[in-house]
């Protein structure tokens, strides 16, 4: 019996041995916890053991729980799993109590598949889109570093409260390149304890919709101020004048004076939605300066960035500034290097913009929103959501793989919407024509989905196996032809820089003095900057918005170049190209206003910015961050989708 006990009671000291070597800590305070004031959080998970298969010459891991990958370019694919906690606005995380079961090895004989490379252009130089990350696959030490990440931002929950996110990114499968091994835990226990504000911010209650507007454009503003009262959504209108004015010496410089009459605005009057009316020289814009390219194919090393405006506040309540090392350069993420300026990213407000240049388009926009919200309810034409799409990348870059991406996120897209009536314009059907575009728009539709590619002037795409020649596609000059006036859809495309509203004519001056000849003929691909078509008068989506007989009553889309994933290279037998990017974040929006039931543009919009950031690495991985920062709602954010009854 003595035995027994000595052997129990050795057990029980080995087992809290054990315990005490992987306890790890966040943010951790050394200052006793105030129970009056502090909340913990218990949450734990169970693993199955992961199982593995062949992909050619590398291996793929795979975990039943899994409902993420890591999939970092060039560093291994592995299953994770994501946890989002919601907290009151401006809670601070004391501390992350973590414990995980015995830690189990599996020994490989191949590498684990590295992650692709994004995407962007249809004639991609190099076909070592997966080529391995030399540092990770040559480091003896596991991948990732820890068995858990946390991620956490301020923003609006889906009752548009304002919210501390926390997002709890759990791996349990790490991997040793070097060793060839695989690291596995069945048990994971959280106890996350957190403090809340002890002076929360309070919000008014006024108004829902705020106006901010280019001065001489107020006037004309004025009948949608009625109009939306009129359906309840209480609406003040203010001229950039009077931000000046209000503002004073908050601010830096006039995008942050908005930005700061913004806050005030939300915790005055409790606004939940921004309209910016003007274009980018009656309106200012905020550049960010993220760069996924220097000095390359595809440098772009700033651009418009509207959801600058919609990022109020950080995780702990304080203004965003996107610009916290002050040195006037907002968004600063540099090419091969970490994130410099802390960017929260989340959305705190609903923003969209009219980019009107002239009174003519105010009044129009003003006349569409105003028949589109009377008269759409319980039309015909509301339910029918057209697709258009072929093959955006050739096969080589694919991994074994030949997926038509622009169909394949069409077809997500219309999975999610099942009970629209679908109208499929693609290249393998061989009915892609600028006048099959054109003919089916003008019959009216709730939604329209281009997925492809594009500049400010034109979209268009391939046929699967010819890359030389390009389709038809749909142009800014074809889009006054449209005759579906009073018939607009809500318009979504994928493609490169159709929503760049910060195109002018001068900038066709600009690059031919900058670059000379080059700018018509100029780097490996053959082409110059002439062919961003930065120089029209207006970009794409935003002349399909506001053409005066028909076109959209607003557009989503990308400011810059956009990021794809390409072929199956998590081997699950889904595209890759609706699991990420691009075309998740394309497809979600479908799937949030659709299943979900959001039926305010803003909501359904910034949900579904609010899902990527909890869903995907956008503090570590720069393309992810890009694909938010890059996309633009050009149109009401207040709008009832479908109209009021």
């Amino acid at each position: 019996m003595k035995n027994r006990m000595v052997l129990l009671f050795t057990l029980l000291i080995v087992q809290l041995l054990m315990i005490s070597t992987v306890i790890n800590a966040v943010n951790v305070n050394s200052n006793s916890i105030n129970t009056d004031d502090t909340k913990i959080i218990e949450f734990d998970k169970h693993y199955s053991h992961p199982t593995i298969s062949k992909n050619g010459n590398f291996l793929n891991v795979y975990l039943d729980e899994g409902n993420s990958y890591l999939k970092t370019p060039g560093e291994p694919i592995l299953p994770s799993y994501l946890e989002t906690f919601e907290l009151p606005l401006g809670a601070k995380i004391k501390k992350i109590e973590f414990v995980h079961s015995e830690i189990n090895e599996i020994k490989i004989s191949n590498d684990i598949i590295p992650a692709a490379k994004t995407a962007v252009s249809y004639d991609i130089i190099t076909n070592e889109i997966n080529e391995k990350n030399y540092y990770v696959y040559n480091t003896d030490m596991f991948y990732p570093n820890n068995w858990y990440q946390t991620k956490v931002v301020g923003g609006l929950n889906r009752c548009k409260e304002h919210t501390t996110f926390l997002t709890l990114q759990i791996n349990p499968v790490r991997y040793n390149p070097v060793n060839k091994c695989i690291q596995f835990i069945e048990f994971t226990d959280f106890r996350i304890i957190y403090e809340e504000p002890s002076l929360p911010i309070s919000f008014g209650d006024e108004y829902d919709l705020l106006i901010l507007s280019y001065d001489f454009y107020t006037p004309f503003l004025k009948p949608l101020v009625s109009h939306k009262t009129n359906h309840n959504v209480r609406t003040k209108l203010v001229s950039l004048k009077e931000v000046y004015k209000s503002t004073g010496s908050e601010g830096k410089d006039k995008p942050e004076q908005i930005k700061y009459f913004i806050k005030n605005a939300i915790e005055e009057w409790g606004i939940k939605y921004v309209m910016l009316v003007g274009n980018f020289r009656k309106f200012p814009v905020r550049d960010t300066h993220l760069e996924t390219d220097k000095g390359g194919t595809f440098e772009e090393l700033d651009f418009a960035c509207d959801l600058y405006y919609a990022d109020v506040y950080d995780s702990e309540g304080n203004f965003s500034s996107w610009d916290t090392d002050n040195d006037g350069i907002h968004g600063e993420w540099p090419y091969t290097s970490s994130m410099q300026d802390d960017v929260d990213l989340a959305p705190d407000v609903y923003v969209g913009r009219l980019a009107c240049r002239n009174i003519i388009e105010v009044k129009k926009m003003v006349e569409k929103i105003i028949v589109y919200e009377n008269n759409t309810y319980g039309s015909d034409w509301f339910n029918t959501m057209i697709v258009i799409g072929g093959d955006t990348f050739e096969k080589s870059i694919e991994g074994g793989t030949d997926y038509n991406e622009g169909e394949e996120v069409n077809e997500k897209a219309l999975e999610y919407m099942h009970d629209y009536n679908h109208v499929k314009i693609y290249t393998s059907l061989g009915n892609l024509t600028t006048q099959n575009i054109h003919n089916e728009i003008s019959k009216g539709a709730g939604f329209v989905y281009f997925a492809g590619h594009g500049n400010p002037r034109h979209w268009t795409t391939h046929k699967n196996g010819d890359y030389e020649n390009w389709t038809e596609g749909f142009a800014n000059r074809d889009m006054p032809k449209l005759t579906n006036e009073g018939m607009y859809p809500i318009l979504m495309v994928g493609g490169c820089h159709n929503s760049n509203f910060e195109t002018t004519p001068i900038n066709f001056v600009k690059g031919f003095l900058t670059e000379g000849l080059s700018y018509f003929l100029g780097d490996d691909q053959g082409f110059g900057s002439y062919y961003l078509y930065d120089w029209v008068p207006e970009c794409w989506s935003w002349v399909f918005v506001k053409v005066n007989n028909g076109g959209a009553i607003a557009s989503i889309g990308s400011v810059g170049y956009g990021g794809v994933e390409v072929g199956d290279y998590n081997h699950n037998d889904i595209p890759d190209c609706v699991e990420g990017l691009d075309g998740w974040f394309e497809t979600q929006f479908f799937r949030l206003y659709n299943e979900e039931e959001i039926d305010v543009l803003g909501d359904v919009y910034y949900q579904t910015v609010t899902n990527y950031i909890n869903e995907f690495p956008v503090f570590s991985n720069r393309y992810d961050c890009k694909i938010l920062e890059t996309h633009e709602l050009l149109g009401d954010p207040s709008l009832r989708i479908g109209g009021y009854e």
